[in-house]
């Protein structure tokens, strides 16, 4: 299938963003506990954990809640002002969060 378009937001002053249980199951995060989280140029990369990768690694909660690390949000400048946009990419099995 290739990416599509999940939901639109403001960016949480918390950095903690939400996976819908949906989703989880599409990606299959809800077998798995560990994922990474990788930057590009205003694009955050959710993914399966590859222990081999030196991106971040973060806990995803049972709820599906998971911290984007403070490095990132630094690094891109993100504020509570900004928007995101996630999207799914069901081909590489990961979420993609485009900040706006």
């Amino acid at each position: 299938m290739g990416i599509e378009k999940y939901t639109y937001k403001d960016f949480p002053a918390t950095g903690i963003l939400r996976i819908p249980k949906n989703i989880q199951v599409e990606l299959g995060f809800h077998r798995i506990r560990n994922i990474e989280i990788a930057y590009e140029e205003k694009v955050i990369f959710i993914r399966k954990e590859n222990p081999k990768s030196s991106h971040n690694k973060r806990l995803i909660s049972e709820n599906g809640y998971i911290k984007i690390p403070k490095e990132i949000i630094d690094i891109a400048n993100i504020t509570s002002e900004d928007q995101y946009c996630l999207y799914v990419d069901e081909s590489n099995k990961q979420m993609v969060v485009k900040i706006q």
